[in-house]
């Protein structure tokens, strides 16, 4: 009898975003030589369960022949910025936080998911090395797992929101300087702040992208000045916190009425304020349609960060 080999998998890594109801997917190919990173195809489907969705959308998006992550859901895990555990090798940072994050959650630290990321050294002032712990309880980790594993097709990785977003403003970050970077979803924002090709700061905000283009002006008027009081505050603190590195500006993600918002902000805070230009960064050639339309990349985008991942 011939022996049952599986196909090779193929360059590129699926980025897999719930977020109740619904996920979204995308494909990003590595970039070839003095190339960009290819979006090759990204979607927005029903998300009933990592199993019976995976195994719905196998087929359609041939899912087994790339390498796969998974982002978990708003409010299944936490960032916290810390100081890096004292006289504790970079490789045991993880297990010796995990105890420090105790008193910080309401779930079991024992068998929680933990991981760290290493803030840039000289970004502080602060003597000790500072770092990111990112923290998910068992009970939101291991169905997203065992799910993805009982359709066939288990995880590579799985990510985060932040991490995601990183990915992102690595494709645009100024030599030398930080930058900011807002996204805007139906339930919320996720601020991240990225310098040296590392999170240095994230934070999560009570801003809705659809109060931007709500038909009630007051409505709008409220999220504006809601938005320019939560990011001032927020930059300020990230400036103290980082005194050593300079903040080059802010860019605000794809979406409706992101030109007023950005138009709004840019008086209110001390740095430039812009729309995230992704045109030249990504290659749009399979999805020029996704390009031009702000709402549908908004849906999409973390997929598309996430997969952002070198093979």
């Amino acid at each position: 009898m011939f022996p049952f080999t599986r196909p090779p998998l193929l360059p590129g890594w699926i980025g897999c975003a719930p977020q109740g109801g619904h996920t979204a997917l995308a494909l990003v190919q590595p970039a070839a030589t003095g190339g960009r990173p290819a979006v090759r195809w990204a979607v927005h489907e029903a998300w009933d369960g990592p199993a019976s969705a995976l195994r719905r959308l196998r087929g359609p998006h041939a899912l087994a022949r790339h390498r796969r992550v998974a982002l978990l859901e708003r409010g299944q895990y936490l960032c916290q910025s810390m100081d890096a555990p004292a006289e504790v090798g970079r490789a045991d940072w993880a297990a010796a936080v995990r105890w420090q994050l105790k008193d910080s959650v309401d779930f079991a630290v024992d068998t929680a998911a933990i991981d760290v990321l290493a803030v840039p050294s000289g970004a502080s002032y602060r003597p000790q090395p500072q770092l990111i712990a990112v923290a998910a309880a068992e009970q939101h980790v291991r169905p997203l797992i065992t799910g993805a594993h009982d359709a066939g097709l288990p995880w590579s990785a799985v990510d985060v929101a932040e991490t995601a977003l990183r990915n992102l403003a690595l494709l645009v970050q100024p030599e030398g300087r930080a930058l900011a970077l807002l996204h805007c979803q139906p339930s919320h924002a996720t601020l991240v702040v990225t310098y040296a090709g590392e999170l240095l700061s994230t934070r999560q905000m009570d801003l809705a992208a659809e109060q931007f283009v709500a038909s009630d002006e007051a409505v709008r008027q409220r999220a504006f000045d809601h938005a320019g009081l939560e990011l001032q505050r927020t930059l300020d603190g990230i400036e103290r916190a980082y005194g050593q590195v300079t903040l080059a500006q802010l860019l605000i993600t794809p979406m409706p009425g992101v030109a007023e918002l950005a138009a709004h902000l840019g008086p209110l805070l001390y740095v430039p304020v812009a729309p995230l230009d992704l045109a030249e960064a990504l290659d749009w050639t399979a999805v020029p349609e996704l390009a031009a339309d702000a709402a549908a990349l908004n849906r999409v985008l973390l997929a598309i960060g996430a997969a952002l991942r070198d093979d």
